[in-house]
Order: structure tokens, then C-alpha cells, then sequence
């Protein structure tokens, strides 16, 4: 069974230095801070409001560098289907398919998110799925060439797992796009915490590294550009029978 089934059953370990005679704090991950009422409700826990900056604001300025970058990196067209994992609402399904006229398929694993998204995104070039659906339709023979991760794998309960999911849905040379947070920040009932699992290092095992870079500070703050890492990595190809 899927990690994201049985999300409540796992413990994490919060790091801290433990005191003499004091059990260890553990915590337990609450992925239900994702389950929203509204679009504004889901901007705001997708797309938080830091230091020096507000929801709105990174929502505007972010939505509209990626845009362009995703753009020039996974080359897309009317003829490309992408793969949004961990869509939320769907800020750049929306964006993709207005700009370049992509399809995308959505993943997220919030039910109320995948119910808002189509409502926001209104287009038929968008379908949502959740994690379950995307592994079934998978091993069904469902593949695409390009996909898309965007402040997600900071998040979840197993990247490994995620990572191993997204690479199971490219094709072989198939670019994936990812921004992530460089360290954990795992929702749990104690806050977010950080679980010391190595994102980067799960992305390495499994795809080439083309570029490594950060989100640009002039798009965001100093602090958010600094915790960031941007990459773009292509799916090996198949070794030859």
C-alpha cells in the first residue's frame, strides 16, 4: 500500500538534541493541512506568505518566471503533455496551458485540491488525478515526456517513493523540472520539521543532472532564493537487451 493511504500511521523523528532522561519527541505527519475550502485557501498553504513577502506577491512573481523557464527548459507545445505532480490548485497547469497550449495532467494528493483545480484551471486540456490513480494508470503503460515539481518533495512523507513514481511516468529521456526547499519541512502535529531525508541525493540515484541552480532573488526574497535549489534532469535511457 501507498505511503500517502496510510499517511497517519508513520512516525518522523523530530531532529533536536535530546536531554538527559527525556524521551525523544516524535511526531505525526499531517498531510490534512492541505485539505481546503477555497482557491485563497489553497494559494495561501501552497504558496505561503515569508518573511518580506505575501502570498500574492511570490503567487504573481514566481508563477511568472517559471513560466518562462519551465518553457525554455521542457521545450513545450500544443503536442506535449506534461505531468504536474503535486499540482495544488493547479497555478502552472493554468499558466502551461494558457502560454503554450500543453496538456497536463495534474497530480496532488489533497482531495479538496484536486476538486478546486479543474475549477480554476477551466480548461479541457487539464485532467487531475491522485497519486493512486497516477500509479494505476502507470502500470497500465501511461507515460509522458515532460514533468514538473514544484515545492512538493520538501513536503512529502517519502520523496524516495514520489521521486521513484515521477520517473515510472517519464518515457526514457523524458526532463523533469523540480524546485524544492534544500531542506525538509514535513507538516506533522508538532509544526513542520525536518526529517533529514536528502531530496537531492533521491533525485541523483535516479535521473541525469543537466543544471543546478536557485530560484532568482529578484523574483522572490533574498532568504526564499537562498533555501531553494532548481534542477533540470533528463531519465536515462534503458540499457539495450
Amino acid at each position: 500500500m501507498s505511503s500517502w493511504n496510510h499517511v497517519s500511521r508513520i512516525w518522523l523523528i523530530v531532529t533536536e538534541t535530546p536531554t538527559l532522561n527525556a524521551p525523544q519527541k516524535q511526531a505525526i505527519f499531517r498531510p490534512e493541512v492541505y485539505e481546503v475550502n477555497t482557491v485563497q485557501q489553497a494559494m495561501s498553504v501552497t504558496v505561503t506568505a515569508e518573511a518580506g513577502t505575501s502570498t500574492e506577491e511570490r503567487w504573481e512573481k514566481e508563477t511568472a518566471f517559471l513560466l518562462e523557464d519551465i518553457g525554455r527548459h521542457l521545450e513545450l507545445d500544443q503536442e506535449t503533455c506534461v505531468l504536474d505532480y503535486g499540482c495544488g490548485v493547479g497555478r502552472l497547469s493554468k499558466a502551461l496551458i494558457d502560454e503554450y497550449g500543453c496538456r497536463v495532467v495534474g497530480v496532488d494528493a489533497s482531495k479538496s485540491m484536486r476538486l478546486l483545480a479543474p475549477e480554476y484551471v477551466l480548461s479541457e486540456r487539464f485532467t487531475v488525478w491522485s497519486p493512486d490513480v497516477l500509479a494505476k494508470m502507470v502500470a497500465k503503460g501511461f507515460r509522458v515526456q515532460r514533468a514538473l515539481c514544484l515545492w512538493v518533495l520538501q513536503h512529502v512523507l517519502d520523496p524516495a517513493e514520489v521521486v521513484q513514481l515521477i520517473g515510472s511516468a517519464l518515457s526514457d529521456g523524458g526532463l523533469l523540472y523540480a524546485l524544492n526547499q534544500l531542506t525538509r519541512c514535513v507538516p506533522t502535529n508538532l509544526g513542520y520539521v525536518n526529517d533529514g531525508k536528502d531530496v537531492e541525493a533521491e533525485l541523483d540515484k535516479r535521473f541525469d543532472i543537466l543544471n543546478r541552480s536557485s530560484l532568482p532573488a529578484e523574483v522572490t526574497t533574498p532568504q526564499i532564493a537562498q533555501a531553494s535549489r532548481l534542477a533540470v534532469m533528463r531519465k536515462p535511457e534503458a540499457p539495450a537487451e
